[in-house]
């Protein structure tokens, strides 16, 4: 029988974040009728182990043969998590984005990691995932994908800018979206040269304790991807060699680095509330934790008269693991799931591989 969309759903999104620290899982139930709704029933940040941490820093170096077990092995570790943390629930429906290695609209590319069939066996559920690809197919940008969510669940909010691996904004007054630049994937990889070694700068105490590098900012800046008009997105590969390489590698103090990285991403920010057009905005993902990030920011836009709005921690944490759990059972509908007002893309898609 159908699923009905007067019904309500129960899904579990497993989300992987472009830092490649570990996975959003959550666990809610969603109602359609007579508009989206959501309640969040379980919600769990899930980090890689070390060893597979590891391997997914490296991953875009592997040769082929390596690079599709290390697919494998991506997909069985999903399986166990799952197994670990929710064989007690009960869901109707696995969304899974897993970790992607390769986004390049122009070239029509965008690769994740895992098999979605072998999951299914091991899951014993449906899975929707690889969510970007058919909006790609027709010309869109693939990302960032969670405004065509936040326009049906978060219409409270005016302006919404997501911290994660790479930063992106949401301005659902004008149903214009795109990547920002890089966020928590530059300053993590920062703090990973730290002695010991980090895993992120805890509240951005070692940025806050620094000094700009002018040549460093002025270079940063300069990036052609950041005078592209949107829609536009950012990917992995761009942000390991174009950013995360220039700032690792730059003979400086790594306090005043990380204080460059986080100044270089506030001007970012700053500059795409202006172009959107912003009164207000609220901040979810990893980076609304870098609280002297975050402090810069609000000190930079406050004289402009755009003001900030905190989120609850549910969303600050798991915005995008709801949004996308929207767009999967859409498409475990048939139901158109990706606008293209968003993409750029030829037409609305209905974007996903089902696993059923």
């Amino acid at each position: 029988m159908k699923p009905s969309w007067e019904s309500s759903f129960r899904v579990l999104t497993l989300m992987a974040g472009s830092s490649a620290d570990g996975v959003s899982a959550a666990l809610m139930r969603l109602r359609l009728f007579p508009t989206p709704s959501y309640e969040l029933l379980v919600g769990k940040t899930l980090p890689y182990p070390e060893a597979l941490h590891q391997t997914l820093q490296q991953a875009l170096n592997l040769p082929a043969p390596e690079l599709f077990q290390l697919s494998i092995t991506y997909t069985d570790w999903t399986a166990d998590i799952l197994h670990t943390h929710f064989s007690q629930w009960i869901y109707d429906l696995i969304v899974w984005h897993p970790h992607n290695l390769y986004h390049s609209p122009s070239e029509g590319l965008t690769w994740s990691l895992g098999d979605s069939e072998r999951l299914r066996a091991k899951a014993k559920a449906p899975i929707v995932t690889h969510l970007r690809a058919r909006d790609i197919a027709w010309g869109g940008t693939g990302a960032p994908l969670i405004p065509n969510a936040d326009a049906y669940l978060f219409t409270t909010y005016q302006t919404l800018i997501n911290l994660g691996g790479i930063a992106n904004i949401t301005h659902l007054p004008t149903y214009v979206a795109y990547d920002i630049g890089p966020c928590n994937q530059l300053l993590n990889a920062l703090a990973a040269q730290a002695q010991p070694p980090l895993p992120y700068d805890p509240e951005g105490q070692i940025a806050a304790s620094g000094q700009v590098i002018p040549e460093l900012l002025e270079t940063f800046l300069a990036h052609p991807f950041f005078q592209h008009p949107p829609p536009k997105a950012l990917d992995n590969r761009t942000v390991q060699e174009d950013f995360v390489k220039l700032f690792c590698s730059y003979s400086a103090p790594l306090a005043d680095r990380l204080h460059t990285a986080v100044i270089g991403i506030v001007h970012l920010l700053k500059s795409a509330l202006i172009e959107v057009g912003a009164r207000t905005f609220t901040l979810t993902g990893g980076g609304t934790y870098n609280t002297f990030l975050v402090r810069r920011l609000v000190e930079m836009v406050e004289p402009l008269g755009i003001s900030y709005r905190a989120a609850p921690a549910p969303l600050v944490d798991y915005r995008e693991a709801i949004g996308f759990g929207l767009l999967g059972l859409w498409r475990w509908l048939n139901h158109p799931n990706i606008d293209r007002r968003w993409t750029g893309a030829q037409c609305d898609t209905y974007s996903g591989l089902l696993s059923l």
